[in-house]
């Protein structure tokens, strides 16, 4: 019975990774396309083409990684240089369907040994698919896909398209109807646990996306000009219809971090001055939060407190940390205004 659920784990693990390699060459075709002012080209059927001739590309000079990995990064057409972002982008995608097949945030997809002996499943035996758990891992997949497509769109245009934002909030919606997803807002026990968890969902949405809303509109009055885009504040909304009201404010404190420490960073180096978009890194924060919420709401709320209990000197270090990091995000947003 073991070897069964090991080998069953094992092919879903590696299955889950190549299917996210394909989807991965699918989100190459949606970050390119979708962004096209041309209708013609913004369309997401039909074959690929080659960027620089225009000749459409054969299948198997289109296998993820492998296909770019073989024409040593230039297209067999014109040679034409092909970006290495698009093996890069199969191969995250890749990694991060292995890590929700491996390391699935919302429970194991095959019942082991104490999920098939619990009283509430009674007819699951070791091995076997659990069926809540595996709505939740293609909800999941759905949305770490969003989330890589979003990424790379607003690095190239700084904008989030609302043709993947607003469906997302939708999908997100609908993921809550299974319980943890975005996890239960209440403990009633008179309420269904499949009502609590939508209901968790959408107070996700809300408050992901009005929290963002508010700093957004607070940052043009204080900035006197746009501090942040709206596409933002939809992309919050989605995160926060997947990983709960929780999973949302860790999500954008996060980012605010992610974002911090990269744009000073890239200040510092290369003198960028040039609006840095956000979206990336809240996307970042998402991804952290989607693996380990808990584990980090239990780090900030309880051990940490427990931890300058014992050591008071530790406020001063917590002081000169945020100090830091303000004046930082203040140094970025001037030199970003000039």
């Amino acid at each position: 019975m073991f070897v069964r659920f090991f080998m069953g784990t094992a092919v879903f693990e590696i299955g889950s990774a190549l299917l996210g390699a394909c989807v991965g060459s699918f989100l190459n075709v949606v970050i390119w396309r979708l962004p096209q002012e041309d209708p013609a080209r913004r369309t997401l059927g039909g074959r690929s083409h080659c960027p620089g001739c225009g000749k459409m590309i054969s299948w198997h000079d289109n296998v993820p990684v492998l296909g770019w990995l073989m024409l040593r990064g230039k297209a067999r057409c014109c040679a034409t240089t092909i970006s290495p972002r698009y093996p890069f982008v199969e191969l995250l995608t890749a990694v991060l369907f292995y890590a929700l097949a491996a390391w699935p945030p919302f429970g194991p997809v095959f019942a082991d040994g104490a999920i098939a002996t619990q009283a509430q499943v009674p007819d699951l035996v070791p091995g076997a698919l659990v069926p809540e758990a595996l709505a939740a891992f293609v909800a999941s997949l759905v949305f770490v896909s969003m989330l890589v497509a979003l990424t790379f769109i607003d690095f190239d245009t700084q904008l989030l398209p609302d043709v993947l934002t607003k469906p997302g909030m939708v999908i997100g919606l609908i993921a809550g109807t299974w319980p943890g997803v975005a996890g239960v807002i209440s403990d009633d026990s008179l309420v269904s646990v499949e009502l609590r968890s939508v209901m968790a969902s959408a107070v996700g949405l809300l408050v992901g996306g009005g929290v963002t809303w508010g700093i957004r509109a607070l940052g043009s009055v204080v900035f006197k000009k746009e501090a942040m885009g709206f596409g933002d504040v939809k992309l919050m909304a989605m995160i926060g219809a997947f990983v709960g009201w929780k999973g949302s404010l860790l999500t954008l404190f996060l980012g605010c971090v992610f974002g911090a420490i990269v744009g000073v960073s890239l200040a510092l180096r290369s003198g960028l001055s040039a609006r840095i978009p956000f979206g990336p890194y809240l996307a970042m924060g998402a991804l952290v939060a989607l693996f380990g919420q808990k584990t980090l709401l239990t780090l900030l709320f309880v051990d940490w407190p427990e931890w300058q209990r014992r050591h008071p000197s530790s406020m001063l270090l917590v002081l000169f940390i945020g100090i830091g990091a303000l004046l930082s995000l203040l140094w970025l947003i001037r030199r970003g205004r000039r």
